[in-house]
C-alpha cells in the first residue's frame, strides 16, 4: 500500500499523505505527480496523516510546489512540522 493519494477535482490536485513517506516511496510519488499535475494546477497538501518525511520525500514536495500555479497545506501533523526542523528549512507551505 503506497503512503499517498491524489485526488483531482477541478484545477485543485489534493495530495493526502499517510505513514512515512521516504526514499523507498520517492519514485512511485514523482511518477504519480508527474502523471497528474499541470502547472495550472493548484497542489493541496494535506499531511495529518503523516508520520515520518525524509530528505528524498521533501525534495519531490519542495520541486512539485514550484512546478503547481499555487500550494497550500490544508492540514499538517508533528511530523511534517519536524522535517522542516531537522533539515533545517523554513516551511514554505505552513500557514500562517
Amino acid at each position: 500500500m503506497t503512503p499517498f493519494s491524489l485526488n483531482l477535482t477541478g484545477n485543485n490536485l489534493q495530495l493526502i499523505l499517510a505513514g512515512e513517506i521516504t526514499v523507498e516511496h520517492v519514485r512511485a510519488l514523482t511518477e504519480e505527480l508527474k502523471s497528474m499535475l499541470a502547472s495550472e494546477y493548484t497542489l493541496e497538501i494535506d499531511a495529518s496523516q503523516m508520520t515520518r518525511l525524509d530528505a528524498a520525500g521533501l525534495q519531490i514536495l519542495l520541486s512539485s510546489a514550484q512546478f503547481a500555479a499555487d500550494t497550500t497545506l490544508s492540514a499538517s501533523s508533528p511530523a511534517w512540522t519536524d522535517a522542516f526542523v531537522r533539515y533545517a528549512s523554513p516551511d514554505p507551505f505552513h500557514p500562517v
